[in-house]
């Protein structure tokens, strides 16, 4: 891990701009933590770069070792947020929103830059009802730091026939995503969901976002 982290900061230090290092693409390292301590010894490590910053998302609320180290603001981290029902049904052994909620607030209490990561959104039935829910919730428990500095970042769910079968050893009583109705190919075995579907859900998070959170930045719908 010395030379990995190495590597990235002196090539951070060579840019001629800030460069950004996502590094949770593979796993999710705040439940990592746990275990190895890997992510705080990372964050204190690239702290002593003189340019660039990490980033990183996770689906948990495990944050307490994380919050007294000296991180200079590099790290970023996107707390990924969903209705609690999709969280159930799904998002099966995460932690519940509420949990993530308040890992937040404690993330901004302690001057980390975070933003909420609305993923992966999935069209289920009176799925407008749910995330507007999800919303109201987010305004009314996320602390005033954090409602005045968290960003945004949508993503639709897109569909896989080789992580169904994963998925399916993994968490047999799981629900079945894929929909013919809404969805299309993307290439072998994947799926993504058809562009009049995703422009409504464009439309719809453009105006909840606006709405409940008219001074936040929101990065991307995708």
């Amino acid at each position: 891990r010395e030379e990995m982290l190495s590597r990235l900061i002196q090539k951070a230090s060579a840019a001629e701009r800030d460069l950004v290092f996502e590094i949770g693409s593979n796993s999710d390292l705040v439940l990592e933590n746990t275990i190895t301590g890997n992510l705080c010894w990372t964050i204190e490590r690239f702290a002593e770069s003189p340019k660039g910053r990490l980033t990183l998302p996770t689906k948990f609320h495990a944050v307490s070792s994380l919050l007294p180290l000296r991180h200079e603001g590099k790290t970023t981290l996107r707390m990924s947020v969903n209705p609690q029902q999709i969280i159930s049904r799904v998002e099966l052994g995460t932690s519940p929103l509420l949990r993530r909620i308040e890992a937040v607030n404690r993330l901004c209490e302690a001057g980390y830059p975070v933003g909420l990561l609305v993923a992966p959104v999935i069209f289920v039935e009176g799925w407008q009802t749910l995330y507007r829910e999800l919303f109201e919730i987010l305004r009314s428990t996320l602390s005033e730091r954090a409602k005045n500095t968290v960003f945004f970042e949508v993503i639709f769910m897109t569909y896989s026939y080789v992580h169904r079968k994963i998925n399916e050893e993994a968490f047999p009583k799981a629900p079945d995503l894929y929909d013919p109705r809404l969805m299309t190919g993307r290439g072998m075995g994947k799926y993504m969901y058809r562009p009049e579907v995703k422009s409504e859900g464009k439309a719809f998070f453009l105006e909840i976002i606006h709405h409940f959170f008219p001074g936040n930045k929101l990065y991307y719908i995708v």
